[in-house]
């Protein structure tokens, strides 16, 4: 996979001329920059390569109901695609799951790269291969492994996402930081600075961006199907996937990094409280989970008071990919980069973990000092 330096426009139009697919189809969300689609279309017509299929889509996880997949693969036929041309995304984390997915099956395989256009996206979701379409109500049951030819960041494309959208996909990055100790947790400059399109701010998030998603990828290059290690790459992600499927069909559901944060803090209460292993954490470490849980509540606030109980969260973690016969598999995190897998919950264990993590997770803030 080409790694493309987001910072360098023409880096993306470089691996397309490496690639010299025999048709591209540009498929992005609605509501996008329409200043930046036209410069990347007229970036593509300007390679004078065949543009088959330009399409739009509404994003986000209603893209990953099965029913979508016959419509995607109608586009692919009636456009004339091959397994020589190339299916560009350009959206968030759902889009990229659910057209990666269909290029995956489409001739047995066609290439697909991303352009993200969401944090979550830019240091998680277009990277690392994984497809992925929901089944019934729950998330990512059905999936290939098929790795983009590139993905390119391009910061500009985030600022028209709401705050809560932006923060949310933060949760990934927070994620990468607990992995990895040189990962810097916050960008410098602010998203607000990014907003008012100062050309450093988009450089500097171009950089922050890449560095977090290369977390990502050193541990995908070790194990890039998921049969160990990548597995550590689900930090928080057990719970957090639960949360999101238990909420999907609520009239307030959770964004994906929004359930990610919460899972992440869960992490961080058990490792204070163990229930998955018997190692205690460091004086260091009960440092840098205190660090962790500032940083994601004043991040990532999640307000929410009716939250699903421990049985209807169980019931979906018994579903997660993760799990061998009747055991939920879990990360457990004893410190930045000291990480215990494969780490097994009895229901009982989780249930009264759930229950005093609620608990204290609901209390009012103390007061600060004057």
């Amino acid at each position: 996979m080409l790694r493309q330096h987001a910072s360098d426009q023409g880096a993306w139009q470089n691996a397309l001329q490496q690639i010299q697919p025999d048709g591209i189809a540009w498929i992005r969300e609605e509501a996008l920059d329409p200043l930046l689609v036209s410069e990347y279309r007229d970036a593509l017509h300007a390679l004078g390569m065949p543009v088959r299929l330009e399409s739009q889509l509404i994003g986000g996880e209603g893209l990953k109901a099965w029913d979508v997949l016959p419509t995607l693969l109608d586009m692919f036929e009636s456009s004339g695609l091959s397994r020589r041309s190339l299916v560009i995304t350009t959206g968030g984390g759902a889009l990229s799951d659910a057209v990666g997915f269909a290029a995956s099956v489409w001739k047995r395989g066609m290439p697909v790269a991303h352009i993200p256009t969401t944090t979550l996206a830019a240091v998680d979701a277009a990277w690392g291969g994984k497809t992925g379409m929901n089944w019934g109500e729950v998330k990512n049951q059905v999936g290939t492994f098929h790795p983009p030819t590139f993905v390119h960041v391009d910061s500009r494309w985030m600022r028209t996402l709401s705050p809560r959208e932006f923060q949310a996909g933060l949760a990934e990055a927070a994620k990468h930081a607990m992995i990895d100790a040189h990962v810097n947790l916050s960008p410098t400059p602010s998203y607000a600075d990014l907003v008012q399109g100062a050309g450093s701010s988009v450089d500097a998030w171009n950089t922050w961006l890449e560095q977090s998603a290369a977390v990502k990828m050193r541990v995908v290059a070790q194990d890039p199907q998921e049969q160990g290690l990548r597995s550590v790459l689900n930090l928080g992600h057990t719970l957090g996937h639960a949360l999101e499927s238990a909420c999907l069909s609520t009239s307030t559901p959770l964004l994906h990094g929004e359930a990610v944060a919460m899972g992440l803090a869960f992490a961080l209460w058990e490792a204070e409280h163990p229930a998955l292993c018997e190692e205690q954490l460091t004086p260091d470490a009960a440092q840098e989970a205190a660090t962790f849980r500032a940083w994601l509540n004043h991040q990532i606030p999640v307000s929410r008071t009716d939250w699903p109980a421990a049985g209807v969260l169980w019931a979906f973690m018994m579903q997660d990919k993760k799990n061998v016969g009747n055991e939920v598999r879990d990360v457990a995190w004893r410190g930045t980069g000291r990480l215990v897998w494969p780490a097994s919950w009895k229901k009982a264990a989780f249930e009264a973990t759930w229950h005093d993590f609620l608990r204290c997770w609901n209390e009012p803030s103390p007061p600060s000092d004057p």
